[in-house]
C-alpha cells in the first residue's frame, strides 16, 4: 500500500510541473487563422511572495458574430525560468472570449507575451 502511495504522490508531482510550465499554449493554429489580440503583461514591483495579473480577452462589443478562439499562446519572456505561469480561468479555445490569471514565481518578475488566434 505504502508503495503505491508514494508512486502516486511522485505522478502527481511530475503531474504539476509538467502542467505548469513557463510558457503556455492551448490550442492549435490552423491556415486561415488571425491574430485577435496581442499584449504584453509586464510586473516588475518590488519583491513580495507572489504577484499576480489578470488578462481578459472580449470579442468587440456589439459583434454581430465573435470570432471563435481557435489557439492561445502565453509566452514567457524571463530568462533561466524564473518568470511565472499562466492559467486560464474562465472561456477559452472553441470560444469567443477569454480570462488568463498570470503569476509570478515566488519574490521573481513576470513578462509574458500574449498571442490569441482565431476565426
Amino acid at each position: 500500500m505504502k508503495t503505491i502511495a508514494c508512486c502516486l504522490v511522485v505522478f502527481l508531482s511530475i503531474s504539476v510541473v509538467l502542467i505548469y510550465g513557463d510558457s503556455r499554449q492551448w490550442g492549435r493554429r490552423v491556415s486561415g487563422d488571425r491574430l485577435l489580440d496581442y499584449a504584453v503583461a509586464v510586473n516588475n514591483s518590488l519583491p513580495v511572495p507572489e504577484k499576480s495579473s489578470i488578462y481578459r480577452y472580449l470579442p468587440a462589443a456589439g459583434a454581430y458574430r465573435p470570432p471563435n478562439i481557435t489557439a492561445i499562446v502565453a509566452r514567457d519572456n524571463v530568462p533561466a525560468g524564473k518568470g511565472g505561469y499562466a492559467g486560464i480561468v474562465s472561456g477559452g479555445v472553441n470560444q469567443s472570449n477569454v480570462t488568463l490569471k498570470l503569476t509570478s514565481k515566488p519574490y521573481q518578475r513576470f513578462n509574458f507575451t500574449i498571442e490569441i488566434y482565431g476565426r
